[in-house]
C-alpha cells in the first residue's frame, strides 16, 4: 500500500475512485478531521440507524457531540493509521478494527463476529456509533450486519434498511452482493434494550 516514506505518493481507492495521496497526509490522520478525495463526497453527519441503539457515521467524528447524543461506545473501522486524538475517547468504550474497502470482502468470519460483538454491546445497554472514513462502505457493511443481528432481518432487508436511511451507503458491489445473500440470523427475535450501565 503506502511506502511509509514521507513525501512519497501512493494510490488509494475509495468506493471505486482512485486517487494519489502523499504519505505525509495519509499516515497518522486524525478521525476528528474531515478527509477529502477528488470525486468523493465528504462524509455526511451521523445517521440514527436503530433509534436509541445504533448510529452510523464517517470522519470527522465529533466525540463531544457523540456523547451529547448519548453514544457510549465507538467502533472505528477506518484505516489502521487513522486514530482519534489523545483524550478524545475518554469516557467512551472505543474499539478500533480496520476494514478494507476494496474488490474483496474483508474476512467474513471476523466481520460477522465483529457485528455480533457490536450487537452484544447494544444488548448490554450501550448506544454505539460505527464509523469509517467516509461513512459509506466499511461502516455500512458492519452497520448492515449489526442491524441484521438486532432486528432479526435477512442481509437483503438489513441492507435496504441502512440504504434507505443513509444515502450512498454500501455502494461497494462485493459488499452489497454478500449482504444480499445472507439469511436472517437463526431464531433471532428483536432484542430488548437495557438502560446504559445496567448489568447484563
Amino acid at each position: 500500500m503506502a511506502s511509509g516514506v514521507p513525501g512519497r505518493a501512493h494510490a488509494t481507492s475509495v468506493g471505486g475512485v482512485t486517487s494519489t495521496v502523499d504519505d505525509a497526509t495519509a499516515h497518522g490522520s486524525l478521525t476528528t478531521e474531515a478527509v477529502t478525495l477528488p470525486g468523493v463526497r465528504p462524509a455526511d453527519p451521523p445517521t440514527h440507524m436503530v433509534p436509541g441503539r445504533l448510529w452510523h457515521g464517517g470522519c470527522p467524528v465529533d466525540f463531544d457531540a457523540a456523547r451529547a447524543l448519548g453514544i457510549t461506545a465507538v467502533v472505528d473501522v477506518a484505516d489502521a493509521d487513522a486514530h482519534p486524538p489523545a483524550g478524545a475517547t475518554d469516557g467512551l468504550l472505543y474499539l478500533k478494527s480496520p476494514l478494507v474497502d476494496g474488490d474483496d470482502l474483508p474476512d467474513t468470519g471476523l466481520t460477522l463476529r465483529l457485528a455480533a460483538l457490536v450487537a452484544g454491546l447494544v444488548d448490554d445497554g450501550h448506544v454505539v456509533l460505527v464509523h469509517c472514513t467516509f461513512g459509506r462502505n466499511r461502516s455500512g457493511l458492519l452497520v448492515s450486519l449489526v442491524v441484521r443481528e438486532l432486528l432479526g432481518l435477512s442481509g437483503a432487508e438489513a441492507l435496504r434498511h441502512v440504504q434507505e436511511r443513509r444515502e450512498g451507503t454500501v455502494n461497494n458491489a462485493a459488499f452489497a452482493a454478500w449482504l444480499r445473500g445472507l439469511p436472517a440470523p437463526g431464531g433471532v427475535v428483536p432484542r430488548p434494550v437495557r438502560a446504559a450501565g445496567t448489568p447484563g
